[in-house]
């Protein structure tokens, strides 16, 4: 489910029109005047948070302006779900100027290696360029009731994915088993919805079609299970083409029902085509995260096993909270990080510098190229960020008055290969009376539904669950108490989700430098992770990863 950055001043002005009233950002004046003003507010104060603080205030007061904010440092205050203090009863400490690490966003895999390294002892300060931590977890509180709505990340496994549950035990979160008693519902391509019983054995309607899926399974399953996610080169060179053309080979990609399939398969997973993703990429994807059955399912050994009743995000600002105040800064996008002899400078947007002896880029891939590096990156690693698409994702919660769905004897649980709902799961939870479908929207279906205007969004998923739950139930699937969406591709920050996507050939060619060290900059990121990629598993990992490469630099420096 990012953020990147630290600093001390932020403006994002919004600007009056006293003739028509329209209010608009300052998108058009954005780096001529939100930066000489920033720069000029600088001039004239050696404690610039709490002064541009002051100054944001007033904006907001004598402008009526809503959106002008600050780079300062979270604290507690901020809140654990999605909401943020305005700062006015807060005064945190001033960040640091120098520390031994500089991380470089505030989601799990940036936020994981502050915190693991602050435990070894060293001094980190985390730069985040939007107000909210946690990357691309969003738990955000819901209005009419004490639960919350997943936006993001959402589950996690107490057998596979041990290190996030960890961290969800030592903050002292409860997690709640996801609901799996009952019938699931499934809509092809042409419309027909089918519901299904997970142990029904008796013969299928149409045979044909259910061993064509049973050898389409089969064959991704085994080629994922022979990936060597360490070895870029394992993989088959002439089968290193795009996902569609791969199942090409074994002739599916030409049968209607699999090629349908294996659309559905790659939005759900990655947010993206076949044509648009290496085989490569894909299998390892796969095998990453445990396999196909491993990724599908939300029995003891799937990836949906568990729900945070508390939220993920939760897991990410007790991680912030765990540091030392100050070490945290908001709405701090990263500028450029220049490399020197014997130090590293950080500069925010602001204009204002930190300096570090090692740098952590957590980010996802696809935003590097808002970060000026000087000296640049290895042309492979450019490469790499210039070659990377995020997937193409939206999640909403629809929140219900009952978990009628369950009176239907279904577990609200669907998959759609018409859209808009592309697939989703049940939230439910009796002690907050939390009644809600989690919907997944991706791929090309994504792209379609982001060009609705905004009031049609809603509507047009609203009457697809209608649709697909059946006269007898749309009437219950109309009745939404609350609808909150985030559309991922809109997120400055992001771009898209759940994580950066690879084409045909190119993780034999830079996968190797995926997770590769350039000079004092680590890489951390969940697309960086061994195992668990795209997952918040993935992030922690990989962010522990990083902190230990940055740990066994440190010490070499040391010891010299």
């Amino acid at each position: 489910m990012l953020g990147s950055t630290v600093a001390v001043v932020c403006f994002e002005l919004v600007m009056r029109n006293s003739r028509t009233g329209l209010i608009f950002t300052s998108s058009q004046t954005h780096n001529t005047t939100r930066l000489h003003l920033v720069h000029t507010l600088n001039m004239y104060t050696k404690h610039g948070a709490r002064l541009l603080l002051s100054v944001s205030l007033l904006l907001r007061a004598v402008l009526g302006v809503a959106a002008v904010q600050v780079s300062r440092p979270w604290t507690p205050a901020d809140g654990h779900l999605g909401d943020s203090s305005n700062g006015c009863d807060q005064s945190p400490p001033l960040p640091p100027s120098e520390v031994d690490v500089i991380v470089v966003g505030g989601g799990f895999s940036g936020l994981t290696a502050a915190y693991e390294l602050q435990q070894s002892g060293y001094t980190t300060l985390v730069l985040e360029a939007t107000h909210l931590l946690g990357g691309k977890s969003r738990s955000q509180r819901l209005k009419i009731g004490p639960g919350i709505a997943e936006l993001g990340a959402t589950w996690i496994n107490n057998k596979t994915q041990k290190t996030v549950y960890e961290y969800s035990q030592r903050f002292g979160f409860d997690t709640v088993v996801q609901y799996n008693d009952g019938d699931t519902i499934f809509q092809g391509e042409d419309g027909r919805v089918t519901r299904s019983t997970p142990s029904d054995d008796s013969e299928p309607e149409d045979s044909e079609l259910a061993l064509q899926e049973a050898a389409w399974s089969l064959l991704i399953e085994e080629s994922a299970a022979k990936i060597d996610i360490s070895d870029w080169d394992s993989f088959p060179e002439k089968k290193d083409v795009s996902f569609a053309d791969w199942l090409d080979i074994y002739k599916m990609w030409e049968k209607p029902h699999l090629r349908a399939l294996s659309r559905g398969l790659s939005r759900a997973i990655v947010g993206r085509e076949p044509e648009d993703i290496g085989a490569h990429y894909f299998l390892d994807y796969i095998k990453s995260g445990g396999g196909l059955r491993s990724l599908m399912f939300e029995d003891q050994e799937g990836a949906q096993f568990q729900w945070i009743k508390q939220g993920t995000t939760a897991i990410a600002t007790s991680l912030a909270e765990a540091m030392t105040p100050g070490s945290v800064l908001i709405y701090s996008p990263v500028h450029s990080v220049v490399q020197q002899s014997d130090m590293s400078i950080v500069t925010i947007e602001s204009g204002q510098s930190f300096r570090a002896n090692k740098v952590i880029i957590a980010v996802t891939q696809n935003v590097y190229n808002k970060i000026t590096f000087s000296p640049p990156l290895p042309c492979d690693k450019r490469n790499l960020v210039s070659h990377t698409k995020p997937g193409i994702y939206a999640k909403m919660a629809l929140t219900y008055s009952n978990s009628w769905w369950r009176d239907a004897g279904l577990v609200g649980k669907f998959t759609s290969l018409a859209g808009p709902a592309c697939f989703g799961w049940e939230i439910s939870d009796a002690s907050q009376d939390l009644h809600a479908l989690m919907v997944f929207i991706a791929g090309s279906i994504a792209e379609k539904w982001g060009a609705l205007p905004a009031d049609e969004k809603e509507t047009a998923v609203i009457e697809h669950l209608a649709e697909i739950f059946g006269k007898e139930l749309a009437n219950e699937a109309r009745d939404v108490r609350e609808v909150q969406y985030v559309e991922w591709t809109t997120e400055e920050y992001f771009l898209g989700g759940p994580t950066t996507t690879l084409g045909a050939g190119m993780l034999r060619k830079y996968g190797a430098v995926m997770r590769e060290p350039f000079e004092n900059l680590h890489f951390a990121g969940t697309e960086t992770a061994f195992e668990w990629k795209g997952y918040l598993e993935g992030a922690v990992t990989a962010g522990q990863r990083a902190a230990q490469e940055v740990v066994d630099g440190l010490t070499e420096i040391k010891e010299a």
